[in-house]
């Protein structure tokens, strides 16, 4: 299995130790807000890849749907245009006085029956809840391009002639019927098929269901995010799970659908922050080398941007920064080119989130982790980083010195 693999792997089986509905994770508390993060899964639903597979098809497929025949009745004069209702004849003939009157059933073909409410139902719903999930977002969302493709889907999905008359029809308050269910599900159509997938998704989610919920995790949670994203959530993910060991405390996930600006994970006093400056970043002086660059964009009227670490974690008791987490997903370089590159930036940033004093004790509780290949550290004097890779990550106490150290953080 390939790294990439391993991670996407690894990330998913972190979510649904989380997501599973009440169950106790090796002997840990629950940490499941049934109400919250179900409504969040299913905002992932939207983007999971049966409703994606659904939508393509209609999209591939526009002229996919079935009219069946139905029957609406009718009032005429001397004519019938169906069956004769013989006793709404008579009645009506009675109450109206009109003694050619006819009552029929006209035979029409019709959208809105069984199957094409379910669809229309689950496509309704997706574009609801996709609707949603773009509202939770921040501006650097690194799921905004996926929401915003799978709306310019919807929005196209609603000029498909066939589909007009069920969207109109249905009510997101009110299911479909176990009929429409069945024949959908038995209909030689693949439309309908991938409609009852979707739907059947969704029952799950909201069951609880561990297959569900991997589904979902596995394909709108991670496989929107790029492979080093994918990793820094990882991350993010194993530093809550370590903090709520050293704590004793219930892991709280925020990174579906909180504030953008806020934690991804908080675990007792700890809060999580990923790609985020937050409010503890003030600027340090600048040394003779920065100013120099400063003056040089300048002339060219280029800003300097502010840079981020990927991972900031907060000890909220205290109202600081207990440490700096720097992230590098090996490609290309060596592992001990981007350790070296990694170590600068934590140096670099802890000037911005500790008082001078105070960088070197910041420094000695920060982490760097590699995708593969961390050194190992030899000197154990001075203030140093701690350092980690993914084959130590997945270990299941491979945070916990770093933990601990964050623990006695004054």
């Amino acid at each position: 299995m390939g790294i990439d693999a391993a991670i996407v792997d690894y990330s998913a089986g972190l979510l649904l130790r989380y997501f599973r509905n009440g169950a106790l994770i090796e002997g840990e508390m629950p940490r499941l807000d049934q109400r919250r993060d179900v409504e969040i899964l299913k905002g992932h639903w939207a983007l999971s890849a049966p409703v994606r597979d659904l939508v393509n098809h209609i999209l591939t497929h526009p002229h996919e749907a079935q009219a069946l025949l139905t029957y609406r009745q009718r009032i005429d004069d001397a004519m019938a245009r169906g069956r004769i209702d013989a006793r709404r004849t008579w009645l009506y003939r009675q109450q109206s006085g009109l003694p050619s009157a006819l009552v029929t059933h006209e035979a029409v073909r019709s959208f809105n029956t069984g199957p094409n409410l379910l669809l229309a139902w689950v496509l309704r719903e997706a574009a609801s809840y996709t609707a949603r999930l773009f509202s939770w977002q921040g501006r650097t969302s690194p799921y905004l391009t996926a929401i915003e493709q799978a709306q310019t889907e919807m929005r196209a999905l609603q000029k498909i002639d066939s589909l007009r008359e069920p969207l109109r029809a249905v009510s997101l308050g009110k299911r479909p019927n176990a009929g429409a269910i069945r024949d959908a599900a038995r209909s030689r159509r693949s439309l309908y098929r991938l409609a009852v997938d979707a739907y059947r998704l969704m029952q799950g989610l909201e069951r609880g269901e561990v297959a569900a919920m991997e589904r979902v995790a596995r394909s709108s949670l991670l496989a929107p995010l790029e492979d080093w994203r994918r990793f820094e959530l990882a991350v993010g993910l194993s530093l809550g799970e370590a903090l709520a060991r050293a704590t004793g405390a219930p892991l709280n996930l925020h990174l579906l659908g909180a504030d953008s600006a806020g934690p991804i994970v908080t675990a007792g006093r700890f809060a999580v922050y990923w790609q985020q400056i937050t409010r503890y970043h003030h600027p340090p002086p600048l040394e003779p080398s920065e100013v120099t660059v400063r003056e040089s964009l300048r002339a060219y009227n280029i800003n300097v941007g502010t840079e981020r670490p990927d991972l900031i974690v907060v000890d909220r008791d205290q109202d600081a920064v207990a440490a700096v987490v720097e992230v590098k997903y090996i490609a290309g370089d060596t592992a001990s080119v981007r350790f070296r590159e990694a170590v600068d930036q934590v140096v670099r940033y802890g000037r911005s989130y500790a008082a001078p004093s105070a960088t070197g004790s910041l420094l000695a509780r920060s982490l760097v982790v590699l995708s593969r290949h961390a050194p190992a550290r030899i000197n154990p004097a001075g203030d140093a980083p701690f350092s980690v890779d993914f084959e130590a990550l997945r270990q299941p106490h491979g945070l916990d010195a770093w933990a601990a150290a964050l623990m006695i953080h004054p």
